[in-house]
């Protein structure tokens, strides 16, 4: 009885489906057992309106305008990001806020204006269009 050798000279072909399962297995695991990091953010009451008076309190509100440029005017105003909170902190002290986008504002800039006013503390900011 003669025994051939079988596929003499070539080598062995490896599976690619084995490897396969391995990897979606490997990332089943991986997406099972990271931790996805929780935004920290701050509460912030902040409504949209048409622009009309919606407040029934005697303090009028302050209007702060954002261009494309992402530049700012407090009540016709220019003023800087940085001094925008602490302005209205010691002027206009429980004066409700409305932001409003001009001349096409990004949103990045509205949520720039946004952030700054709720790290100085001022909460109650509505959007106006």
């Amino acid at each position: 009885m003669q025994l051939r050798e079988r596929n003499r000279g070539s080598s062995p072909m490896i599976g690619l489906t084995p490897l396969i399962d391995v990897v979606f297995i490997l990332l089943i695991f991986f997406m099972l057992a990271s931790s996805f990091l929780d935004w920290k953010g701050f509460e912030m009451s902040v409504a949209i309106t048409d622009g009309k008076a919606t407040s029934q309190s005697d303090v009028l509100p302050v209007t702060i305008n954002v261009d494309a440029d992402g530049k700012l005017s407090l009540s016709g105003e220019a003023v800087s990001l940085s001094a925008l909170a602490p302005m209205l902190v010691r002027d206009h002290a429980n004066a409700p806020v409305r932001l409003r986008p001009i001349n096409g504002a990004n949103l990045q800039h509205l949520i720039e204006v946004m952030d700054a006013l709720g790290r100085g503390g001022v909460t109650d900011v509505d959007l106006v269009e």
